[in-house]
């Protein structure tokens, strides 16, 4: 095994066989396993013990999910149903028949209380958290599904199955957009580029395909490795693909996939997920082998840049509503393996503290901008995003309705009344928002009173509107 590879943790999560594990997307700290005996246990990577255990479940745990905020988790099971959890309160918020034999695959929509599942009964379902039913059936794989993946804008979902078909939904049309089909296995994982209309699939076949979304044509396949492929997903700093089996990780870069920019010998079996860790430039993944459970550390810089790290320049522009790459909190366990730690400074008095960094001088107040410029900035931002969101359309649904803004600012309810009159989600008014909050101070209260709420936390960018 390469030295860039090391087991990070090892312990028992369950008194039978773990069949699922998944890492969350918001920290990468906590993760969710699921056994056959019935349970699902919450771990916080680093920690030998579980956080909480979820009992309940009437089946063996086959597939799991956390949210975006890590408060909700989705888990299916081997006889068809699933369980919403509440994180914060321990308790299932409810259950979900709708599929007639096993479920194998969950995933979260990025914008809203939206999740889709799929099942060895070959069919694709989208649920409403909120309405706990399900709202669309994509029947279409002859055999079971076995990947799921959103695309960033949300509009569509793509999928994988046995059959060695990968699979293109349009959510607004409700029906099947383009199917891909030059695997010669059952595809094993799929990614979407955060930024590019680029998606990328892994496969038992033992390649990676790198498919464009504006042609729908393969735009590179890599090399047969030795052993099927069992994760992929983008590693955008580095304009590259990380593919990973049970014996190798490798690099491609996305210009030319058949080619191998890096590659690591591994020794992780039973491979469950993986997530890259910024700023570290570190890949963690999970395996699974009987009862045990493995974390797994991945240095994903070369062994000359591994000793001094250069400084990367921040990613720029729009992620699709996820945050920065540079932008990850602090983590409270070791990234690096016990011999190569920095050793703990010797205890002595303690150094002066630094000088105190000069006040910063007052704000000036004439720079404040004026309520009419703040809705002539926010007009134009928001009419941009309305422009690109009539490109691809709004998601599936009745439209978002409410009263228009009403207030100081008169544009800026006209465009309010437009984007609900058009059903377009509310992502398309995010810089309108910004430039309301940024301007409050200029409104006294009661300005602004009648108005819907624009956003909120629990709600999601899909219902952002409704009353």
């Amino acid at each position: 095994m390469s030295r860039r590879v090391w087991k990070l943790q090892d312990f028992v999560a369950h008194t039978g066989r773990v069949q699922c594990a998944r890492l969350g997307e918001k920290s990468g700290q906590v993760l969710a396993t699921g056994g056959d005996d019935k349970r699902v246990n919450i771990w916080k990577v680093g920690k030998p013990n579980a956080m909480m255990s979820l009992t309940g479940h009437t089946s063996s745990v086959e597939c799991l999910v956390f949210d975006k905020q890590e408060e909700v988790l989705i888990v299916g099971c081997a006889g068809g149903s699933m369980q919403c959890w509440n994180l914060e309160y321990r308790k299932m918020a409810g259950s979900l028949a709708g599929h007639r034999t096993a479920c194998t695959c969950v995933e979260f929509h990025p914008y809203g209380e939206f999740f889709a599942s799929g099942s060895n009964d070959t069919n694709l379902k989208i649920w409403d958290l909120r309405r706990k039913s399900c709202i669309q059936t994509y029947p279409g794989h002859s055999a079971p599904v076995s990947a799921i993946r959103f695309s960033p804008h949300g509009r569509w979902v793509a999928t994988g199955g046995l059959d060695n078909q990968v699979k293109i939904w349009d959510l607004t049309a409700g029906k099947q957009m383009k199917d891909l089909d030059l695997h010669k296995g059952a595809v094993t994982s799929l990614s979407f580029h955060p930024k590019e209309y680029l998606l990328v699939s892994g496969s038992a076949d033992r390649t990676v395909i790198l498919w464009s979304l504006e042609s729908f044509l393969s735009v590179g396949v890599s090399s047969i490795g030795a052993t099927p492929v069992q994760a992929v997903k983008f590693y955008p700093e580095e304009q590259a693909v990380l593919s990973a089996s049970h014996d190798l990780l490798r690099l491609h870069p996305c210009s030319a996939v058949s080619n191998v920019s890096d590659a690591m010998d591994v020794d992780w079996k039973g491979l469950q997920d993986i997530r890259l860790c910024y700023p570290e430039e570190k890949l963690l993944a999970v395996s699974a082998d009987g009862s045990q459970l493995g974390l797994w550390v991945a240095d994903l810089r070369s062994r000359d840049a591994s000793r001094v790290q250069p400084a990367r320049r921040p990613v720029t522009g729009g992620n699709s509503g996820r945050g920065s790459p540079t932008q990850a909190p602090p983590r409270p366990f070791h990234l690096e393996p016990e011999e190569e730690r920095a050793p703990a400074a010797p205890a002595g008095p303690p150094a002066p503290a630094p000088p105190a960094p000069p006040p910063a001088p007052p704000q000036n107040s004439q720079s404040t901008p004026s309520p009419s410029e703040v809705a002539a900035e926010a007009k134009a931002a928001a009419f941009a995003a309305v422009e690109r969101l009539e490109r691809f359309g709004r998601p599936p649904g009745p439209p978002p309705s409410g009263p228009p803004v009403e207030g100081a600012v008169e544009c800026c309810g006209d465009l309010w009344s437009m984007g609900v009159r058009c059903g377009l989600v509310s992502k398309a008014l995010l810089a309108l928002v910004s430039a309301l909050r940024c301007c409050r101070a200029l409104f006294p209260p009661g300005t602004c009173q009648g108005r819907p709420p624009l956003l909120s936390r629990r709600d999601g960018l899909w219902s952002a509107g409704q009353t």
